[in-house]
């Protein structure tokens, strides 16, 4: 968190200064919740888990109807000057649910339960969120004790309708961003201007970077929306390949602490959350960066404590708490 706001300091400095401000409250609210999990009882949890869940699909479905178009998606309430986005308390849901239904061996409905919230996603539409779910049921499916026959066979069904869904399924700008991915140079005032952009100001930094709030290409505002979806060319930029590299070690120390103790969990309701937990945060980490570099396709995922958002921050929070949570009560195990 003081990383990502030592970056938001420098890729908001002379527009949208308020933004900094507004993110150093979220970062607040958020790391207070991240121990305030903590002490709710496992129990509890578990009982609410489908409270949470029917409460984030009935936003989901209100929000295709009452939400505030934003560039062409319904993808944000506005409430008292601040954007709220539930696809994101949607993750959290599934995340606290899923464990409940598939240590049960109830593979079927784990996978219901999933489309639900994915397909009022992907009629926002917000291809990149959709992914995300999806992925949430597949490292909970992995995790779990289930019989993995069936996975196979969705797995089999899903590439074969892949090119279905990619010419009768996706919006044009969507189609768009995956032709300029495989063809940079041919949309490159259009689609693949942000992400030219932001592999140009990545590349300046060089190895030690131009210094910390002097990337001419982050002051001068030549990568859009670097705040959000493109913060790691503000980092590359100013802090070079180092700079990289020391955010990715701080994310790989959150990855191997967590494996480590999921190792240590004897229920099995907890290991399926810490997998699925560390899952999306270790995807959203993957496809930011490499979407910042050109490897894969922009999809608009933020970079976890890094880049701004309110329920973003606030969601990926609340998983840290439950991870936290999870290695506590394998503490526990293991000194009985």
């Amino acid at each position: 968190m003081l990383f990502g706001l030592a970056t938001l300091r420098s890729a908001t400095y002379g527009e949208n200064e308020q933004l900094f401000t507004r993110q150093i409250v979220w970062d607040i609210a958020g790391f207070s919740l991240m121990f305030l999990v903590l002490f709710i009882k496992d129990r509890t949890i578990r009982n609410f888990s489908i409270i949470l869940y029917v409460f984030s699909v009935v936003l989901l479905a209100v929000l295709l109807v009452k939400g505030t178009p934003i560039g062409g998606s319904k993808r944000w309430f506005r409430v008292m000057g601040f954007s709220f986005q539930p696809s994101d308390f949607a993750k959290l849901s599934l995340i606290v649910l899923l464990p409940y239904l598939l240590e049960k061996k109830w593979f079927w409905r784990s996978f219901f339960f999933t489309v639900v919230p994915a397909v009022l996603i992907f009629l926002e539409p917000d291809l990149g969120t959709t992914l995300s779910v999806g992925l949430i049921w597949l490292f909970a499916v992995l995790a779990s004790n289930v019989n993995k026959k069936p996975l196979v066979i969705l797995l089999i069904f899903a590439l074969v309708f892949l090119p279905v869904l990619f010419f009768f399924g996706l919006k044009d700008y969507q189609r768009a961003r995956i032709l300029s991915f495989l063809n940079p140079e041919k949309y490159g005032e259009s689609y693949s201007y942000n992400v030219l952009q932001s592999i140009h100001a990545i590349g300046a930094g060089g190895l030690f970077g131009a210094g910390y709030m002097k990337g001419k290409a982050n002051l001068m505002g030549y990568v859009p929306v670097s705040y959000t979806d493109f913060i790691v060319s503000v980092i590359g930029e100013e802090f070079g390949f180092i700079g990289i590299v020391f955010l990715l070690s701080l994310f790989g120390l959150l990855f191997f602490e967590v494996s480590r103790w999921i190792l240590n969990v004897k229920d099995e309701y907890w290991e399926i959350l810490m997998v699925s937990a560390c899952g999306l945060i270790w995807f959203h980490v993957f496809e930011n960066v490499s979407m910042n570099l050109g490897l894969l396709p922009v999809t608009g995922v933020p970079l976890p404590f890094i880049s701004y958002g309110g329920t973003s921050t606030l969601m990926f929070s609340i998983l840290v708490g439950l991870i936290l949570k999870g290695i506590a009560l394998a503490r526990v195990e293991k000194k009985f």
